[in-house]
């Protein structure tokens, strides 16, 4: 009430629906407020001795209480996984109704289609999740020395404004932090009541209630919702961005400040375990670009998983384009951006504005230390590649150092050192921030020449040769 909603009270449903149902009238009779109408309700009722107690929620019943509460019912107690004849009957109306309903429905789209063939077309197209055709010609393309070096939060920007006048299905908003997500649509106003036509989402500060927007917004059909926040603030909205998941919502998940690097605002927003949280669940795609063409392709990634959502994790700060970096390679999930004459000493391999500070370490420890330099925008993407494309960019018996500003766990499926975060971050210079925690081009350097010294005398474990187990069941089929 004190928000301004329409607020009503119903005391008693055990007894007759009649006071919800009039609640129910009431509340669409109101047009200018939201309405909530709290239900007062018994916890286990018709028990005969949990009726009203907390055990009522995770204990069974037992048959003594079973066979009372179908009693209170008004049921044949000694009857179990059994129907009434007249509920049967009464769900075999409904459904005899709702047949006649859609057939109806079919009917009246078919007129439609014979009266507005391309409005029909385009429908069909968005509920079969079917993308326009040339659509990710429309994403901007970058070269390194000729376009300006940005934000990857800003290469966002232009990815989402390039895509969305073409395609007008997606939709959404960010949790009160447009200014600093960058994804205003430009083409496009706020959804409000006096602009229903608006695309744009001011979601407020309830990343929770955003993501589960979204996943209402998939779920309907015909629309890819996306959303945004700082990425340390996926812990609001974990429990949802998980019923995507699960739910093979293919959400696109906008989260800028993706590390210590954000500088300044401290270690309340510099994300530590997030990426390591999100990445450690199933169906989900963590995108962390390194530069635009890599933003270009989480984009066009998340397009065409719609079965999958994906998080693309943009940097607050600059980073350099890659100049072996491409949209074909990054849709790869990992692909090798520096390469080195014959075979490597060492592998740095990176995610973000990380892979920047790894390119200039390359070329220090060159040309005395043959260096690979590997930048893997998606770990699950990569792992869904061929072994042969695998082993051909993470060989798994070269020393190999992983550099991330984020939480190390993970990363020894992939590196056999790794230059991480173990504590919470410092406010300061973002770039200043970096160097305090070890992952400027100095102490790169540093840790890689003393990682080869470790293995001068002592064996590389192959991290490409441990045993994945055979899944006992297909986990496509329920």
């Amino acid at each position: 009430e004190s928000y301004g909603w329409h607020v009503q009270t119903v005391d008693d449903v055990a007894h007759g629906l009649d006071d919800l149902r009039k609640a129910v009238t009431n509340a669409q009779a109101v047009t200018d407020k939201p309405s909530i109408i709290k239900i007062r309700t018994a916890i286990g009722y018709g028990s005969p001795s949990k009726e009203g107690l907390k055990s009522a929620h995770g204990s069974p019943l037992g048959e003594d209480d079973l066979a009372g509460a179908k009693t209170n019912y008004g049921l044949d107690p000694t009857k179990s996984f059994f129907v009434d004849t007249d509920v049967q009957d009464y769900f075999g109306q409904v459904r005899s109704k709702s047949e006649t309903k859609h057939q109806e429905w079919q009917e009246l789209f078919k007129k439609y289609t014979a009266a507005h063939p391309d409005k029909a077309a385009e429908l069909n197209r968005r509920f079969r999740m079917e993308l326009p055709e040339g659509i990710f010609d429309k994403l901007p393309t970058y070269k390194a020395g000729v376009d300006k070096d940005l934000a990857t939060r800003k290469h966002s920007e232009q990815c989402i404004n390039a895509l969305a006048p073409e395609l007008p299905e997606l939709m959404g908003g960010s949790a009160d932090l447009t200014p600093s997500n960058l994804t205003a649509l430009k083409c496009s106003g706020d959804y409000q009541k006096d602009t229903p036509l608006g695309r744009y989402l001011r979601f407020g500060v309830r990343e929770h209630g955003m993501t589960a927007v979204c996943n209402g917004i998939f779920a309907y059909g015909g629309y890819r919702p996306f959303c945004a926040t700082f990425l340390t603030f996926v812990g609001y909205c974990v429990g949802a961005i998980r019923i995507s998941a699960l739910s093979q919502f293919g959400v696109l998940f906008i989260m800028t400040h993706d590390s210590i690097g954000l500088g300044e605002d401290g270690p309340t927003h510099q994300p530590i375990e997030t990426l390591e949280s999100l990445r450690s669940m199933p169906n989900i795609h963590v995108f962390r670009p390194a530069d635009g063409n890599e933003t270009a392709a989480a984009y066009q990634s998340a397009l065409q998983n719609p079965a999958t959502p994906t998080v693309v994790c943009c940097s607050r700060s600059t980073v350099p384009s890659l100049e072996a970096s491409t949209r074909d390679k990054a849709l790869r999930g990992a692909y090798t951006c520096i390469e080195c004459d014959g075979t490597p000493q060492v592998i740095l391999i990176a995610t973000g504005s990380e892979v920047g500070p790894c390119v200039e370490a390359a070329k220090v420890l060159s040309p005395s230390i043959a260096v690979r330099v590997v930048s893997m925008p998606c770990q699950e993407v990569f792992l869904e590649q061929s072994v042969d494309y695998q082993k051909s960019v993470l060989p798994g018996d070269i020393p190999t150092l992983s550099v991330e500003a984020s939480s190390p766990h993970g990363w020894h499926r992939f590196s056999h050192a790794q230059i991480a975060m173990n504590t919470f971050g410092r406010s300061g210079k973002g770039s200043d921030v970096f160097d305090f925690f070890g992952f400027g081009v100095d102490n790169i350097v540093k840790q890689a020449k003393h990682m080869l010294e470790f293995y001068k005398d002592t064996p590389v474990p192959n991290l490409s040769s441990f045993l994945t187990l055979v899944p006992p069941n297909d986990p496509t089929k329920h």
